[in-house]
């Protein structure tokens, strides 16, 4: 799908719970609006809590597992189906994705720490923290008036709580999901992020 405007990364932790419902869940807004064939959509994590996840060498917690089993349960409640397997983010994702959404400022304070790191050991084509600044946008921004969620600034991580938290993301990221389509074609029609490329 190359670099196309539509190519839209999901940010979380572990990648085994809020990226990958958010993967789904954006993914069935955009075949249900008719837009499948147009977007590139994918999900990772930013180590899962390893702190040298972007390392040579370093390790990601949770990678090639599939989502959490809770959250793969409460999804399918709702008929969304989790699918993807968890990997961290790769400097190569920055330039295959136009929009890289974050659950939370942590995730997006991660990504451009790996990238700095990434740039600095000479891995990628270099600027990658200056070229994924301008696609990091929070998916709590794109939450409704109407869906009642005025007080999230952020997809709150579900993973230590009870059933009612993986309840809460689906929600939220329902809710967002739309705004986010509609943010993405307007950004699309005038141009892409920042109004270039």
């Amino acid at each position: 799908a190359g670099a196309g405007g539509g190519n839209v990364l999901f940010v979380c932790l572990g990648n085994i719970c809020r990226s990958p419902t958010a993967e789904a869940v954006f993914s069935s807004v955009v075949e249900r609006e008719g837009y499948a064939g147009d977007f590139l959509v994918d999900s990772c994590g930013t180590g899962g809590g390893s702190s040298d996840w972007y390392r040579p060498g370093g390790s990601s917690y949770h990678e090639g597992e599939p989502a959490d089993a809770r959250m793969a349960a409460a999804a399918a409640a709702r008929g969304v189906r989790l699918t993807s397997r968890s990997r961290p983010l790769a400097p190569t994702d920055i330039d295959t994705f136009n929009h890289i959404v974050c659950m939370d400022p942590d995730n997006s304070a991660a990504v451009l720490r790996a990238c700095a790191a990434w740039d600095a050991a000479g891995r990628g084509a270099g600027d990658l923290a200056a070229r994924a600044e301008p696609k990091i946008k929070m998916m709590a921004d794109f939450l409704s008036e109407a869906g009642g969620f005025s007080g999230y600034t952020a997809v709150p991580d579900p993973y230590y709580g009870g059933p009612q938290g993986f309840e809460t993301v689906l929600d939220l990221l329902d809710d967002a999901s739309a705004g986010l389509l509609a943010a993405v074609l307007r950004e699309e029609a005038a141009g892409g992020p920042g109004g270039g490329g």
